[in-house]
């Protein structure tokens, strides 16, 4: 499995006009539902007056992938889900997309509203500048004194990143390691006696 995904730099933005509702994207990086709630309150900070806040988001991968939608108002599956497929379409994970919504007056339709906030995630979402970066994870190992030494070589021939140690009472090593090479790493600690 691959530790390597794609997501935007910075915020993109997007905005986008039907029938007199205006429809206004911002997408951007995110690898915490914490994240997500506060890119959400920013959007609406920027945006007070505006009658719809529409977003998806995922983030992680494989067996951590966690996927959202929502139509916040807007009628059943005609706002979160056409959002979610513009970040799907582009292969993107650890990333939001808002989609605020100005109500022109005009009622657009179920199919009108997924065709509008569609489009405003699409050329938002293709209007960014994508990275591709890489998962890791954070494991915090209770060892004895005399296994700090052993477990840094492994962390350093795994291509992990020793973070921080604490000695007092007992060493806790805190250690950043890529997710495609954890199995094998914790494989490893265990053949030091050493459970992660």
């Amino acid at each position: 499995m691959s530790d390597e995904y794609r997501t935007v730099v910075g915020i993109a933005h997007a905005h986008h006009i039907v029938k007199k509702s205006r429809f206004f994207g911002e997408a951007t990086s995110v690898h915490t539902e914490v994240e997500v709630k506060d890119f959400l309150s920013q959007a609406q900070e920027r945006n007070p007056r505006a009658s719809h806040y529409c977003y998806a988001y995922s983030i992680g991968s494989g067996d951590t992938l966690r996927e959202y939608a929502t139509d916040a108002g807007e009628p059943t599956h005609s706002a979160g889900p056409p959002i979610l497929s513009a970040i799907r379409a582009l292969d993107l994970s650890n990333t939001i997309c808002v989609v605020t919504r100005y109500y022109g007056g005009i009622n657009l339709g179920i199919g009108g509203l997924i065709r509008a906030y569609g489009r405003c995630a699409r050329e938002c979402l293709q209007s960014a500048t994508i990275e591709n970066r890489i998962f890791y994870r954070n494991l915090h190992l209770e060892v004895n004194h005399s296994d700090i030494g052993p477990v840094i070589k492994l962390c350093k021939r795994a291509g992990g990143k020793v973070i921080d140690i604490k000695y007092d009472p007992d060493p806790i090593i805190q250690i950043r390691i890529r997710q495609n090479v954890l199995e094998p790493f914790q494989s490893q600690l265990k053949g030091l006696g050493i459970v992660s």
